[in-house]
């Protein structure tokens, strides 16, 4: 086995787990980035460049099982110790009605926020366990800590995942260490983009739209990719070897108001 630490990063591309993968590149880690798109493979040429671990960039479907179990082999053959699963990716949906629930949504979000989850922590615990002062990290959402209207296949994804991430911890302790990271409102273009149609909705400007959404956040502003990353490098860390079925809430206190 290699000296060194390795890491398993889902959603990689996203701008979340960009900064993630960045966050642990600089603390001397090597990854497995895994994303949907082919952008993935970019992201590990340009850490490559920059940093001194091993970067694998793999494009997959998390849905798929199979897929799934090849990027577990994947760790596997570089012989360098798997010591963090970053269960990261995640998607949404259009606000829908429970009367007008299309089931095919609700599947489509619980398979990616929820079932890849599982399957994910199911094939990599053999080798976490192996290389020892292992740590997993879901993300869920502050969606996760209370239901809203008109979303309700991703909250209810998200709260199921907190669960999940609570029976793990319990089951896995102290060999493994699971925890969880609740964002709230982030500074990417999805935000930016889920307030403009929601500026347009209400017949009000896009600056307007802002100032109401973050006048509910106490820290007024929505978190940047940096901080989000950070929360989750912690949980990898030594410093974190007392957590255990934790949900960081990392989300300027906006669960305060």
């Amino acid at each position: 086995m290699k000296d060194g630490k390795l890491c398993i990063l889902t959603g990689a591309a996203g701008e979340v787990g960009r900064a993630t993968a960045r966050r642990f590149a600089e603390s001397g880690w090597s990854i497995v980035l895994c994303d949907r798109t082919d952008d993935v493979k970019a992201l590990a040429d340009t850490l490559s460049r920059e940093f001194i671990g091993e970067y694998f960039g793999v494009q997959m479907d998390l849905t798929n099982d199979e897929e799934i179990d090849s990027v577990a082999r994947l760790a596997a053959q570089t012989a360098i110790p798997l010591r963090f699963l970053g269960l990261i990716a995640a998607i949404n949906h259009d606000a829908v009605s429970i009367e007008h629930m299309d089931m095919s949504v609700w599947d489509k979000v619980h398979n990616v926020n929820l079932r890849a989850n599982v399957k994910f922590i199911s094939v990599c615990v053999p080798l976490l366990r192996k290389a020892g002062n292992a740590s997993i990290v879901t993300v869920s959402s502050f969606w996760g800590r209370e239901g809203h209207a008109f979303f309700s296949p991703y909250c209810a994804s998200k709260a199921a995942l907190i669960s999940l991430t609570q029976s793990v911890a319990a089951e896995l302790a102290p060999d493994i260490r699971v925890n969880c990271v609740a964002p709230g409102n982030i500074n990417t273009p999805m935000h930016f983009n889920a307030l403009a149609v929601e500026a347009e909705k209400r017949g009000i400007s896009a600056e307007e739209m802002r100032a109401t959404e973050w006048s509910k956040i106490p820290m007024g502003r929505p978190a940047e990719t940096a901080e989000i990353a950070a929360a989750i490098h912690f949980l990898s860390t030594d410093d974190a070897s007392y957590f255990i079925g934790a949900t960081l809430d990392v989300n300027g206190g906006c669960r305060l108001t």
